[in-house]
């Protein structure tokens, strides 16, 4: 009613209030019941007079009416001329013209045309409304709807008759879990991306099977929604709200059919661990692109998130060729796009400075080849890098209902069922409410993994190679699979206590994840354990495991603590010594090195030259004289790069790291 006294005083509507709160959707229902043409726009800071003249300028010959979202991101400046053009508008309609001038053009008046613009207040990147443009937009705050009347509403429209008590089970749900859950970036109660997501789920799930009990269908659908996006810490206290307040639905345990077998199969081919849980992550990400074309993958590095998404993919690749009947394993292509090495207009597109003319953006140019592809194969658009507003905030009319991607071009592209958005990020602490209302999301928790399955494929691997060179040779079993079953008792003897222990006393100059601590520990090993570095049955097999342990020990040593600060160090050298009394007593164990001639340890002097004459064509500030220091550093980030590994030296300012890298990638091989 005040959206349309706002049209009969002749002026535009400004739906206002934060993200869910159905701001476009009121607009879009009003033009519904009047049979007015709506277009959505979703406005960037990219928006200038010309691109709004030549929107107005159509809105006034046609009578249609234009729902811009998101205007207060438009500049300042910008917004002043919008006044002015809105203002000959609506003065040309008061008049009753036929006919008006607008940017020097005389064009046709179609008095049923409409402005309305939609606006969060206060979120980041917005802009105060300039008073001339104030008068022209009669405001409407949008309160917070009745969330249960609305879930009931879908619910009876679903086709559940017990929907009045299970409304009130799923808001009583949703204010449970605000209240008690941890406070989470990615997480968000609101009707957008709670009560409707729930509500249709719910709906398709009853529709697929009328036999079952209703409250069990929810039930089964409030878990397959939510626990998705829940971290490690919260699941438990999640589980125990739904079992409260429904007490005795229990789920049929289900063996997940051919897509958790086929993911498992997969898995095993690629050298990885088939972990249950990291398999229901996958099977979630299936499950929640189902219901969304826009989804979030949240979660630390190491958890996973490009493994699982790449799985996923091969999986439904192949489970078309077996099973081409059923629609929802099709072919899948992925286009990757990191978003932050792009500017917004290369990412979506701009007007040449000098001439005007549109250049296509990247995802312009991607989501307009995968929209025009009517093939029924799944196009998956992957934004892998942080999600920040600046860029973010102009995908809202993408990632909603509308399902358009608006240029500043005045292009609307428009998402076909098999074109789905898929982001791969480690929090959402940059996003607004508006976006995380409006994607589905899946947390990885880091716990899931952890590192076992990681040295677990490790292992399996240098096994898998072993018995290749045994089967060569045709002799029993070889050196490597010696090796593999002597590392498997020393990982079970040192690893978990190391790590723990570097996680509760030490302290790194960059904080590392166990994962990577790891992955840097097997790294170092597989280049230093080598038969030229006395890995050789040749002196007998005491003998060889003194060696294969030593090297364990010192890249176990290196692999965890070469992060470490200098007090850090000290501390793991306190704890190496009490789980291995055979090191040297003097200093810590980072003084020393492997001697593989006498399988000992040897202190880094002993590399030191006793009389060092510096190159007469080296000039002075390029002279490395070698210390304890530069040797142990040098050996170690050596051995990284010789296999091709991509090292990072961290240090205060002053401490040598140029000099180092540079004199070590001097003594590198030409070739």
């Amino acid at each position: 009613m005040t959206l349309g006294a706002a049209m009969y005083t002749r002026r535009g509507g400004n739906p206002l209030g934060p993200a869910g709160t159905g701001k476009t959707e009121t607009v879009k229902d009003f033009g519904k019941a009047l049979a007015r043409y709506v277009i959505v726009f979703n406005c960037s800071d990219g928006v200038d007079f010309k691109m709004t003249g030549k929107m107005f300028s159509g809105l006034a010959q046609t009578g249609a009416w234009a729902c811009l979202d998101e205007f207060n991101r438009i500049e300042v400046e910008v917004l002043s001329v919008v006044a002015t053009q809105i203002a000959t508008v609506m003065t040309a309609i008061k008049e009753g013209r036929k006919r008006f001038v607008f940017f020097g053009q005389d064009i046709r008046l179609i008095s049923s045309c409409g402005i309305f613009v939609t606006m969060n207040p206060g979120y980041a990147g917005r802009s105060e409304l300039p008073d001339n443009l104030k008068a022209m937009l009669r405001p409407v705050s949008m309160m917070v709807p009745d969330f249960t009347l609305i879930a009931e509403i879908m619910m009876f429209s679903e086709g559940f008759s017990s929907a009045k008590v299970l409304a009130k089970k799923m808001i009583a749900i949703m204010e449970l879990s605000q209240q008690q859950l941890s406070k989470q970036d990615h997480y968000d109660y609101g009707l957008r991306s709670f009560v409707i997501p729930i509500a249709r789920a719910a709906g398709a799930l009853k529709r697929a099977d009328s036999d079952v009990s209703e409250e069990v269908i929810l039930y089964r659908t409030m878990l397959d929604l939510i626990k998705p996006k829940l971290v490690f810490l919260d699941l438990p206290l999640f589980m125990a709200l739904l079992s409260d307040l429904f007490p005795g639905v229990e789920l049929p345990a289900g063996d997940g059919g051919v897509l958790r077998a086929a993911i498992e199969q997969d898995l095993r081919e690629g050298g990885l661990q088939p972990v249950p849980e990291f398999v229901n992550k996958i099977i979630q990400i299936f499950d929640c692109k189902v219901a969304r074309h826009g989804n979030m993958m949240v979660g630390k590095t190491g958890s996973g998130k490009t493994a699982a998404w790449k799985c996923l993919q091969r999986t439904l690749t192949k489970l078309n060729k077996e099973y081409p009947a059923n629609d929802q394993f099709q072919k899948v292509h992925v286009y990757i796009i990191n978003p932050l090495s792009l500017s917004n207009n290369e990412l979506y597109g701009s007007f040449e400075e000098s001439t005007h003319e549109w250049r296509d953006g990247v995802l312009a140019r991607i989501m307009r080849t995968a929209c025009r592809d009517e093939s029924p194969d799944q196009k998956w658009i992957l934004f892998d890098g942080p999600v920040d507003t600046l860029w973010i905030e102009s995908m809202n009319t993408t990632l909603d209902d509308n399902k358009l991607l608006t240029l500043l071009s005045g292009e609307r592209i428009a998402m076909p069922p098999q074109v789905s958005l898929l982001f791969e990020v480690e929090d959402l602490s940059q996003a607004s409410p508006a976006t995380v209302s409006r994607a589905g999301m899946v947390y990885l928790n880091v716990e899931d993994l952890g590192w076992r399955p990681y040295i677990s494929s490790w292992l399996a691997a240098r096994a898998a190679t072993a018995a290749e060179e045994a089967g060569a040779a045709g002799g029993p079993a070889s050196i490597g699979q010696q090796v593999v079953n002597l590392l498997t008792k020393h990982i079970d003897r040192y690893m978990d206590a190391a790590l723990e222990y570097k996680r509760l006393y030490c302290r790194e100059l960059v904080p590392v994840h166990r994962l990577s601590s790891v992955r840097t520990f097997t790294r170092l090993f597989d280049a230093l354990a080598t038969r030229e570095n006395g890995v050789t049955l040749d002196e007998g097999p005491e003998a060889f495991a003194t060696v294969v342990e030593l090297w364990f020990l010192f890249s176990l040593i290196w692999g965890l603590g070469g992060s470490l600060d200098e007090e850090g160090r000290k501390k793991l050298d306190t704890f190496m010594r009490d789980m291995d009394t055979r090191y040297p007593s003097a200093e810590t164990v980072f003084e020393y090195y492997v001697d593989t001639k006498n399988r000992q340890w040897l202190n880094w002097d002993t590399k030191l030259s006793g009389s060092f004459k510096p190159r007469a064509d080296i000039p002075a500030y390029r002279l490395l004289v070698p210390t304890v220091d530069t040797t142990r550093n040098m050996f170690v980030a050596g051995s990284l790069v010789r296999s091709s590994i991509h090292t990072l030296i961290v240090g205060a300012v002053g401490v040598g790291k140029t000099m180092t890298i540079q004199s070590m990638l001097e003594s590198l091989p030409a070739d």
